[in-house]
């Protein structure tokens, strides 16, 4: 028998993970929000599927520039964001995989994800402040990558945003808007996809996903539209305006945090 309430928690669990994944306020450091509010535990094979939900998102918005960029007859300037890409996210595992255990060891701490978050919002914050987004494509260089690729892989701490990290370091290295939010949310999939297949390991050690398979799907599908939804809203809104609203959003939810905690 079906229990919707549980199925409408997991449904819920896959539009905060969508929303906030591809949003500069933090997907971890959400989950374990509303995990907590919904007395939802924490699941290996739920985080991994909808974190595989939202790569998949991105996959799909960006799929005529990831068919170009891996095209064997690609353009110079696709070849180099190519490689680019590569230098990002070879950098993101080296971080990652070095502080996995230690920030995994965070992410029961209510107030870890509220002081992450609230450095979050001073990143977003410095990086508005620095950024003068003059820098196209063509005047990207390995630093420009370094830099980012460390930025992804410092986010794994439950709290500080993937994508506000990045972002913020584009824009602090004066790439234009809209490259530096492409270049993220192109970044994010390899990094998505391989701590999904490190996950997807452990599960099968485990020989259990602990949950029913109605939850992964709603989850999943959950994960993936508004996933889609906030790479179109994020997109839009990087090209017209300043994000310094979500740093605002990160300090009020970080001290709230904080203080209940």
């Amino acid at each position: 028998m079906i229990d919707f309430v549980s199925l409408l928690k997991y449904l819920i669990l896959g539009i905060v993970q969508g929303l906030t994944e591809f949003l500069p306020v933090s997907s971890s450091g959400h989950l374990v929000i509303f995990q907590s509010l919904l007395g939802v535990p924490f699941n290996l094979a739920f985080d991994t599927i909808v974190h595989l939900a939202t790569a998949l998102a991105a996959v799909i918005y960006f799929w005529h520039d990831i068919v170009e960029i891996l095209s064997p007859k690609s353009s110079p300037l696709n070849r180099k964001m190519l490689w680019l890409l590569v230098v990002a996210t070879f950098f993101t595992g080296i971080i990652g995989l070095t502080f996995k255990d230690f920030f995994e060891s965070l992410f029961s701490s209510v107030r870890a994800v509220g002081g992450f978050l609230i450095l979050t919002g001073m990143v977003i914050l410095l990086g508005e402040w620095l950024g003068k987004g003059k820098r196209s494509l063509e005047d990207m260089n390995i630093w420009d990558a370094v830099i980012i690729g460390l930025a992804q892989g410092a986010a794994i701490a439950p709290g500080l945003s993937r994508s506000g990290t990045t972002i913020s370091a584009s824009l602090a290295r004066n790439l234009d808007r809209t490259l530096a939010a492409k270049f993220s949310f192109l970044l994010a999939i390899p990094a998505i996809l391989g701590a999904g297949l490190v996950q997807s390991k452990a599960i099968i050690r485990a020989g259990t996903i602990g949950i029913g398979f109605w939850p992964l799907l709603f989850g999943f599908a959950a994960a993936f539209v508004s996933g889609w939804l906030a790479i179109k809203a994020f997109m839009s809104i990087i090209q017209r305006t300043s994000i310094r609203v979500f740093a605002y959003y990160c300090f009020i939810i970080g001290l709230f945090l904080l203080t209940i905690s």
